[in-house]
């Protein structure tokens, strides 16, 4: 029986070896499982009552719930609680998880121990080095050790350092730490510390080269603080722009989301388009950006938005957060407090401008009431509403560079060829509409509405500024139109206070047919039964001329700019619906619309208006068909238009195609205050923009050459300026415990590298070697 006690403590204690590794880090009770029974099997088993030694010789095995000792002799004194392992001693866990070494030897009342050369291999992560000791405080240390994920005897890739000290709280301390791929090493740390809780701490290493930033090396530290935080903090050493300061903070939980990003260099090669400035803003070396983002539920149905975005300029996002400046080329910065019942919606919202190279329609600040479309008791109307009021400042960028030193002499008009005012006006906005819903003998759903608009302005002008003129601001104040010669023409306070009113009246009606094959089956097209559907519809608006003319209105938003709208809708959406994998899918979708306007527009002087289209035809999910067609039936022009195809699955041999067409053309609008329309392009609104031409034809491939290895290619030209304007090319290789791309490419002249590896265990886990 002693025997029995001795060897289950001696294999308890040996399991302390395993805590020095992040994927063996749970506890001893969990990795040992049922240990009601527990098996010994030795050649021979001795016991002195002299020297109080225990020893097992010979085949030695130990079977505890989970866990398996097998060695060639064990030894324990009862009285000083020494033992001593030898001789090809071996843990295994029933997962296949193994540690093994020559010998162990320790105290089994302190739990201090010492092992030799050793292995270590789990499902994941796979170890070994000269040998170590645990202290009685349950402090360890590792000589000459090293980790990796590759499984082979000699790994592909280790960590290695020449000590490791590993504290009780999981908290280590490394020295002379060396990346290796197999025996050559390819970077070295004098130091490395953390923990070994894979959840609590990380580290970024991403060194590469890129045309703008030249050779490049970011390297940082991550920290999980607990279930709802988290912090990076890192270092950009660039061999062209310098060396940036980068650091986020993130929580998350059911009630509260924050995020906050900050960040720094003085570049050495700021941006400049000529000498001192970038564009029609003086240049900035010293770079910044600051992004806080909260979300705050104070209550179940009250809740707080903020988001504040400084930037030093206008290309730092496009510059140092690419992914950002993807999704919004100018990012808005608010606060908007919201209180949300079933019945109606309440709010406070301020938006202000922090970056002065924006341009911005502030609030300061505004309420807001809104009644979503609801009953009217027992009445069959329907009403909704939708009330805000505020004080509105549009605030124009505040370029350094005059239009003076930028247009040719002869061009450069002082009259027109000036620079964009502020103005400022206190703005009350009510709208209100009811509907009537019926039916025809239950298949067509009519709905008449009416409604009423009524907007306070506390001052306006008495200069007019039309939608020609507003269409030729935007163009001066694009950044990006650094040399337009169109007039400008600004908005005076001499108008004093008014108040306009607006009214809308309309039609809508549609139904849906369908026809069905529910018995028709096409196993190669993966379609079992076919319901077409097809939904007709009309929408009749009418508005007629706004009691003020909206030449003489402050321009803040589409609501600033209502004009008379008497035009006709008429749409069909058609979709071609099967059964796949247990749920219905659309095979095809063709929406198309005509609208026919009652009076002559001012961009083409004609009635008719847009005819727009957009086909999606999916017969299979590795074959997709689509395009998009804005047609002006009134100048007989092509406004948009867009051609694409995908052939192939993702993960396999795939190709897809796209071309893309604008002309230059004046917008016209077809908008409803109580309707809602298709819009396929978005283009159509109450402000009129000029739309500038665009010819482009993109393509990419993916070539799968093996189970492991596949080249993708993406190439987009643009028949405008005659030139490849990007392509890139990338490489993407399978290894035994990696997985790796290699990329090359040019965006508009800009050479481009990347390499970026991610190991198959952990395939979040990324070496990204590209901003």
């Amino acid at each position: 029986m002693k025997h029995r006690v001795v060897l289950a403590v001696l294999a308890v204690a040996i399991l302390f070896l395993f805590a020095l590794t992040p994927s063996l880090s749970a506890q001893i009770k969990e990795i040992l499982g049922d240990t009601s029974q527990m098996q010994i099997e030795a050649d021979a088993l001795e016991h002195s009552q002299q020297t109080g030694d225990a020893r097992a010789s010979g085949n030695v095995r130990i079977i505890y719930g989970n866990v398996t000792l097998t060695a060639d002799e064990v030894l324990v004194n009862r009285e000083t609680a020494d033992f001593t392992a030898t001789g090809k001693v071996l843990i295994s866990l029933k997962d296949g998880s193994q540690w093994q070494a020559p010998a162990v030897k320790g105290n089994l009342r302190s739990h201090a121990f010492s092992f030799g050369p050793y292995r270590l291999d789990s499902a994941v992560w796979h170890s070994g080095g000269d040998g170590g000791e645990n202290s009685a405080e349950g402090n360890q240390t590792l000589r000459n050790a090293w980790l990796s994920t590759c499984d082979c005897p000699e790994p592909h890739y280790r960590l290695s350092a020449s000590s490791i000290k590993h504290r009780s709280d999981n908290r280590f301390f490394a020295r002379n730490v060396v990346l290796r791929f197999g025996p050559v090493p390819v970077f070295y740390l004098p130091c490395l510390w953390g923990s070994t809780n894979a959840n609590q701490f990380g580290y970024i290493l991403r060194p590469g080269y890129s045309g703008k930033r030249g050779a490049y090396l970011q390297f940082g530290r991550v920290w999980k603080l607990g279930d709802e935080h988290s912090a990076k903090a890192y270092v950009d050493l660039m061999s062209k722009r310098g060396v940036g300061l980068g650091a986020n903070y993130e929580q998350s939980n059911e009630r509260r989301n924050v995020d906050l990003i900050v960040y720094g260099l003085h570049d050495t090669d700021a941006p400049e388009t000529s000498d001192g400035f970038n564009r029609r803003f003086a240049s900035r070396d010293d770079r910044y950006r600051v992004n806080y983002y909260h979300h705050e539920r104070l209550a179940d149905k009250l809740s707080l938005r903020l988001n504040l975005d400084l930037l030093s300029d206008i290309e730092m996002l496009e510059d140092w957060f690419r992914r950002d400046y993807r999704r919004f080329e100018q990012p808005k910065s608010y606060l908007d407090l919201s209180y949300d019942e079933r019945w109606y919606s309440a709010g406070l919202a301020l938006r202000p401008r922090l970056n002065e190279f924006y341009t911005v329609s502030e609030t300061l600040p505004e309420i807001r009431l809104d009644i979503p479309r609801a009953q009217l008791g027992s009445l069959p109307l329907m009403y909704q509403s939708e009330s805000k009021a505020g004080y509105h400042s549009m605030k124009w960028r505040n370029f350094a560079l005059d239009r003076e030193e930028l247009l040719p002499f002869g061009v450069y008009d002082p009259d027109q060829h000036g620079d964009l005012d502020d103005y400022q006006s206190m703005r009350a906005d009510t709208l209100h509409f009811v509907y009537l819903p019926f039916a025809l003998r239950d298949r067509v759903t009519v709905t008449p509405r009416v409604g009423a608009r009524v907007t306070y302005y506390s001052k306006s002008s008495k200069t007019p500024v039309s939608s020609e003129d507003i269409a030729n601001n935007l163009v001066v104040d694009n950044p990006d139109m650094v040399y337009a010669a169109n007039p400008v023409r600004n908005y005076d306070g001499d108008g004093g206070e008014i108040t306009r009113f607006a009214f809308e009246t309309g039609i809508e009606a549609r139904t849906s047919i369908s026809s069905d094959w529910l018995d028709l089956a096409l196993p190669a097209w993966s379609v079992q039964g076919l319901r077409h559907v097809v939904e007709p519809y009309l929408n009749y608006t009418y508005a007629s001329t706004p009691t003020e003319d909206r030449d003489f209105i402050y321009f803040f938003d589409e609501i600033d700019r209502l004009e008379k709208q008497n035009f006709l809708r008429l749409g069909l959406d058609q979709r071609l619906n099967t059964r796949r994998d247990g749920s219905v899918v659309s095979i095809a979708r063709w929406q198309t619309y005509a609208d026919i306007h009652f009076d002559r527009g001012e961009e083409s002087d004609r009635y008719p208006g847009d005819l727009g289209n957009r086909l999606d035809f999916m017969p299979r999910r590795d074959l997709r068909f689509w395009g998009v067609l804005l047609h002006d039936m009134g100048e007989g022009e092509i406004h948009r238009g867009e051609l694409g195809t995908r052939l192939g699955e993702e993960e396999r041999l795939n190709f897809s195609l796209r071309y893309i067409y604008r002309n230059d053309h004046l917008s016209r609008s077809a908008w409803s205050m109580g309707s809602s329309l298709v819009d396929l392009t978005g283009e159509s609104s109450y402000i009129k923009k000029m739309f500038e031409t665009a010819d482009i034809a993109a393509a990419d491939l993916n070539v799968p050459i093996n189970a492991f290895t596949s080249v993708n290619i993406h190439a987009e030209y643009d028949f405008e300026k005659s030139r490849l304007s990007e392509h890139f090319y990338s490489l993407r290789r399978q290894l035994h415990c990696w997985v790796i791309s290699l990329g090359m490419g040019w965006d508009n002249s800009d050479f481009r590298a990347m390499i970026m590896c991610h190991l198959t265990a952990f395939p979040k886990i990324k070496l990204d070697l590209d901003f």
